[in-house]
């Protein structure tokens, strides 16, 4: 097994109106695409106190892992459709009585003047 020197720095984030630092891991090189790291590759991180490991996720889990986001991208776009019904119905419900009908039926459309048409 090979071994890489790194060191842990830091990076700021921004959290309740204040910047905080961080510890950050940053590794970079060919190496990581001789080992199979190529750009792109989802990741899968393991960790307990004082090991990490990272390795490439199976394609199994690269699968669950989509199925899980397209799951919750639906429940997200569930919820929206939802609102927007719920807007459309308060709008409709909203309507004056002569508005809300599609389509009233009148003297030239009406069935029997249908009837007679056909009639002729």
């Amino acid at each position: 097994m090979q071994t890489k020197n790194l060191k842990v720095a830091y990076t700021s984030r921004y959290s309740k109106s204040s910047y905080t630092s961080v510890p950050k891991i940053q590794m970079e090189g060919k190496w990581l695409e001789e080992l199979g790291f190529a750009i792109g590759t989802l990741l899968k991180v393991e960790f307990e106190e004082g090991s990490i490991r990272i390795r490439p996720l199976t394609a199994e889990e690269a699968s669950e892992q989509k199925q899980q986001e397209l799951k919750a991208e639906l429940d997200r776009k569930s919820a929206e459709l939802k609102k927007v019904q719920l807007g459309l119905a308060a709008a409709y419900a909203g309507l004056s009585p002569e508005l809300s009908q599609v389509a009233a039926p009148s003297s030239p459309y009406s069935s029997s003047h249908r009837k007679s048409r056909k009639s002729k």
